[in-house]
């Protein structure tokens, strides 16, 4: 049970006698008791805590009082811990007894006699300790913790690039509560990248493939209804050039090359972005120099894809003034790669700066600018050319 999805657990532990069902969560860890509690109904969830051992039933309300997207939320309690007046001796056959009933001990912490987290016991230091000493004198004191209320990503990024195996978690009064391991922050990481790749294309981070029709309609349609608007944002930009487009019929087709090809070049520059933001590699001091990089990437791949186009252009059309229209497509398109990868990496940013997830709808927000700036570039450098009687 605890292998299986959350939603699926919960369905089958629906279908069981409250009895067995309510025995078989006591068995479970804590926090995969909780995870699964989280999607059965109310009724049913205040039978099954109901059932259970009142330890067990303890357990179950101290993780439920923290937001499920927390430190606390995601933790279990089952975390050893010692006091640290007790002796080496005492302490190894404590591990000892311990170990028969703990799923995993990752690290043993060290507790004063009010709870609070004073340091870890490293397993060399203890064995090679005279047996006297107590657990004070050979503690590593300061040991690294993450507050209850904390996000769930920013402790997954904490341990991953600390390297943890597990990371203990305190109160308010640093007072340790429970233990964040590293199979949980995987699950957090395969969350939270699914709902960014969800919201980046306007989907609800919630959805699923098995969601009802109309959950997922709720989910989409606002998004929709947006990007809706910035289409209708393009198109205006298409219609201030409409005498352009009569005299050169052709540029209506390499108009959308420049903007497909500033889109997939935007979508590029995003996804990196996102994932900096996501793994913390980036930081206010290093945007400018990240932006000209951009910009030169921007540059490089316009220029490179611009004389590719430039050159089909003079080929295919070359009673149509093919070798004007491609230069036009080719100072177009980098311009517009440039466009689309600065965009595609200050979006994101911007995004946050504003509150909001990083990754919600980016790619929208994004579409709108390679679109307008493509079709802008191709048809207003026309309308010059042609004002200069180059064309």
């Amino acid at each position: 049970m605890s292998e299986m999805d959350p939603h699926s657990a919960a369905d089958v532990i629906s279908d069981m006698e409250t009895a067995e069902a309510s025995m078989v969560l006591s068995a479970m860890d804590p926090d995969d008791r909780v995870d699964i509690l989280e999607h059965v109904t109310e009724k049913l969830h205040d039978e099954l805590v109901h059932e259970m051992p009142a330890d067990d039933q303890a357990e179950v309300r101290q993780l439920e009082q923290y937001p499920p997207d927390t430190a606390g939320g995601i933790m279990t309690t089952d975390v050893t811990a010692l006091y640290e007046y007790l002796t080496v001796e005492n302490t190894i056959g404590l591990l000892r007894r311990l170990n028969e009933e703990l799923e995993q001990m990752f690290y043993v912490y060290v507790i004063d006699q009010r709870k609070h987290l004073v340091g870890v016991l490293s397993m060399r230091d203890l064995i090679l300790a005279r047996p006297e000493r107590s657990l004070r004198e050979i503690m590593i004191p300061r040991v690294r913790s993450v507050p209850a209320t904390m996000d769930q990503e920013h402790v997954a990024q904490l341990m991953r690039k600390h390297k943890y195996l597990a990371v203990p978690v305190v109160d308010a009064e640093n007072k340790l509560i429970g233990l964040i391991t590293h199979d949980d922050v995987s699950d957090v990481l395969e969350e939270e990248a699914t709902e960014d790749v969800q919201k980046m294309f306007g989907a609800g981070a919630e959805e699923r493939l098995t969601s009802p029709w109309h959950f997922k309609f709720r989910k989409r349609i606002f998004w929709l209804q947006v990007n809706l608007g910035t289409a209708f944002l393009a198109a205006s930009v298409v219609s201030v050039f409409e005498t352009t487009i009569k005299l050169f019929p052709i540029l209506a087709a390499y108009q959308t090359v420049v903007s497909g090809m500033g889109g997939n070049g935007g979508a590029q520059a995003m996804a990196v972005a996102i994932r900096g933001i996501a793994l913390g590699e980036v930081d206010k001091r290093q945007l400018k120099r990240l932006f000209v990089r951009e910009s030169l990437v921007g540059l490089s791949s316009g220029i490179v894809i611009g004389l590719t186009t430039w050159a089909i252009a003079a080929v295919f059309h070359w009673k149509e003034q093919g070798l004007v229209i491609g230069s036009i497509i080719f100072i177009a398109i980098m311009f517009n790669q440039i466009n689309a990868c600065v965009t595609g990496v200050a979006i994101p940013f911007v995004m946050k700066r504003l509150g909001f997830d990083p990754a919600q709808s980016a790619t929208i927000f994004a579409t709108t600018f390679t679109d307008c700036g493509g079709f802008f570039a191709t048809l207003g450098l026309a309308a010059l050319f042609h004002h200069w009687q180059w064309l």
